[in-house]
């Protein structure tokens, strides 16, 4: 499980947001790609260091922290890796042309500054040199949740700020709305963890923040929801066929859903229910698959095609993609949740035995490796998409999936 998840985490989500801030950072500032030999070689050493770590931990050299399994000799390939990629992105935004700038780029900016603090702080208390072990576990969850909502978030949102609008043709609907979003994420995200340990053995104030940060984390999900809605009003008809929209407006229905649950699930009288039972899992599908790897998957359906010059080679793969995707994510996610209640019901009636508690959670456990092996089947199926665009040899002028719908979208408006 350590490997799977490290290799998720380090293998394709954080370099699925490199590239999109790369592409993103260079695209909004009008610059043109500059030291890519410098992006090229930082990409080959991180993904060294993945390869190494991952092996590492296979052969029993682990730590027991949730995303930080790799061991001590690995974390610094990866945090030089990660310098040479953020100190070029840093650079393009300071070579930007003169402007304001773009909601995307407050996204990328502060991710980019964040997983530094985040990696370089949670290894250096809990891997190079631990602190002592009451304070380990706090340290772990801040870290697992800041990974999420300070790093894997801001880029997906930022390419949402991106796509959708060139999409529609039209500007981002509310300035202070993107404000209003992007503060309240960037003030509380950090301190969501809290939630996540009340009862345990930590001061009392670390509880009460991470239960205030996630019940604030629903403003941001309101601004951010409603003013990509409003950006979209009147335009919803591409979604239905536009491989990077519906993706998307998918993944940021996720991520609504995600912080309304945690913000849910952070109340004391609910946690006491589920705080040891399958909802956390739910929960981490839904932030993760649910709303970053769809919102990676779009932003590469978008961004691969300008690239090569390719269309993609099959619209039916990429709509079977997508039904494996949501459905895969629907199973675990609703099948953890009921059956998270179930089991922390059981948990907390004294005459139910803990053994029972596992026979009643059972079946929606079974449904859950359902949904995921229907997203190992959409991660095959866009493996395959994706060999297929960047082996193809035909070149195209128009965008992806363009030549098709030009006459029923503003895209050409937006390119």
């Amino acid at each position: 499980v350590q490997t799977a998840t490290t290799v998720l985490a380090y293998g394709f989500a954080t370099p699925a947001a490199l590239g999109i801030a790369v592409w993103l950072t260079a695209r909004l500032s009008k610059v043109p790609l500059a030291h890519h030999r410098m992006l090229v070689s930082a990409g080959i050493v991180w993904n060294l260091g993945v390869l190494v770590g991952a092996c590492s931990i296979i052969a029993g050299n682990s730590t027991s922290f949730p995303l930080l399994a790799l061991p001590a000799f690995a974390t610094p390939i990866l945090f030089v890796a990660y310098s040479l990629i953020a100190i070029w992105i840093l650079m393009t935004l300071n070579e930007r042309k003169s402007g304001s700038l773009f909601v995307s780029q407050w996204y990328i900016f502060a991710a980019i500054l964040a997983f530094p603090w985040l990696f370089g702080t949670a290894n250096s208390l809990l891997i190079w040199n631990p602190v002592s072990a009451p304070a380990q576990p706090a340290i772990a969850l801040w870290y697992s949740t800041g990974f999420l909502n300070l790093w894997l978030i801001p880029v997906g949102v930022a390419a949402a700020f991106y796509i959708i609008p060139k999409s529609t043709g039209l500007p981002v609907a509310s300035s202070h709305l993107s404000l209003l979003g992007f503060w309240t994420l960037i003030l509380f995200g950090a301190w969501t963890a809290g939630a996540q340990i009340i009862g345990g053995p930590v001061p009392a104030w670390i509880t009460s923040a991470g239960v205030a940060s996630s019940i604030m984390l629903v403003v941001a999900a309101l601004a951010i929801g409603i003013n990509l809605h409003l950006t979209l009003e009147g335009h919803y008809a591409p979604v239905a066929w536009s491989p990077a929209l519906r993706f998307l407006v998918a993944g940021i229905g996720c991520l609504v859903g995600y912080w309304f649950l945690a913000a849910i699930n952070a109340i004391p009288a609910v946690n006491a229910v589920t705080q040891f039972s399958d909802i956390h899992r739910g929960l981490y599908q839904l932030g993760h698959y649910g709303f970053f790897a769809m919102s990676a998957f779009g932003a590469i359906y978008y961004i691969v095609p300008r690239l090569t010059g390719n269309e993609w080679p099959c619209t039916k793969g990429i709509s079977r993609h997508f039904w494996l995707a949501t459905t895969g994510v629907g199973f675990i996610v609703a099948s953890s949740i009921l059956g998270g209640l179930i089991q922390g019901f059981a948990l907390t009636n004294p005459i139910i035995t803990f053994h029972s508690s596992m026979e009643f959670v059972w079946p929606f456990r079974f449904l859950a490796i359902i949904g995921s092996l229907l997203t190992l089947g959409a991660a095959v199926n866009f493996a395959m998409l994706f060999a297929g665009i960047l082996l193809e040899t035909r070149k195209n002028q128009s965008p992806a999936l363009m030549a098709e719908r030009e006459e029923n979208s503003q895209e050409p408006v937006a390119v």
